[in-house]
């Protein structure tokens, strides 16, 4: 499972956690210049060298040699620790140290709560608790074959992110939240889409990649998931489906997957027009 510290302005419960991100206040503000610079400078001196980015509204940074992401905006910040499977030659616990320390970064630099989403707790708490977060970490198996609703799958490598596939679908109607977007026609039915990226994408990916025979899959370390409530609908209307499938798939040249008959697509020889 992975791990993720959410800070809010004020203590949180755990139904709280689960909340939108349009229910939060502040949510959807800009990032504060002056404490993301303290953010970046803070978390450099806790691991060193890290990738900045944007997207939408948020500022995102990652360590890439453990996958620990950070993304802020004004009000809320998320700090993503992704899983590692329990036979690799990793320090667990060293990294949930190091995703703690990171979130006493970014508490000091907002003046945000700090909150262990998994485990219900706050960060003051958890610290008390690093195996129970350690177990967590490494207890739970990845595979391209758990979906958590009907959907399909774009995976890939390069720079794209979810701002540009929202500026790709931007003939549809979007909704943006501040980790994800829905898209659909004026009556077709809701797709929401996601984005992820780092070594449990990897991992997913490499499982597709032998699984199917295609072993470029193994070196694609970021994907799209694209799901939905009611496949029914969605087959039956099909419009809505064919368009995302076929706009991601040409904005990330990348492999698509999809839940409903476990088959995948390779990328199109004639993309479409993103104009």
């Amino acid at each position: 499972m992975t791990l993720d510290l959410i800070l809010l302005p004020e203590p949180v419960g755990q139904p709280s956690l689960k909340a939108s991100d349009g229910e939060r206040k502040g949510a959807g503000e800009p990032s504060d210049s002056q404490a993301w610079d303290a953010i970046v400078s803070g978390v450099r001196d806790v691991v060193g060298e890290v990738v900045l980015g944007e997207d939408g509204p948020s500022r995102t940074l990652t360590h890439q040699p453990s996958g620990i992401t950070v993304r802020y905006r004004s009000g809320e910040t998320a700090i993503n620790l992704p899983f590692w499977p329990s036979g690799s030659d990793v320090d667990a616990e060293g990294l949930v140290r190091t995703m703690y320390r990171i979130g006493h970064v970014v508490a000091d630099a907002t003046g945000l709560v700090a909150h262990v989403s998994q485990l219900g707790v706050p960060l003051t708490e958890a610290e008390s608790r690093i195996d129970a977060a350690v177990d967590l970490l490494l207890d739970d198996p990845v595979s391209s074959h758990l979906w958590p609703r009907d959907g399909f799958r774009v995976y890939f490598t390069g720079s794209v992110t979810l701002a540009d596939a929202v500026q790709r679908l931007k003939s549809m109607v979007v909704a943006e939240e501040s980790d994800r977007f829905t898209v659909q026609w004026s009556d077709g039915p809701q797709l929401e889409v996601t984005f992820d990226a780092g070594p449990r994408i990897v991992a997913e990916a490499a499982e597709v990649a032998e699984d199917y025979g295609i072993p470029e899959m193994a070196a694609y370390d970021r994907r799209f998931q694209v799901t939905f409530d009611d496949l029914d609908e969605v087959l039956q209307e099909v419009n809505t489906l064919i368009e995302v499938n076929l706009q991601l798939q040409d904005l990330t040249g990348g492999y698509v997957k999809r839940s409903w008959n476990d088959e995948v697509s390779p990328p199109y020889d004639d993309p479409v027009d993103g104009s």
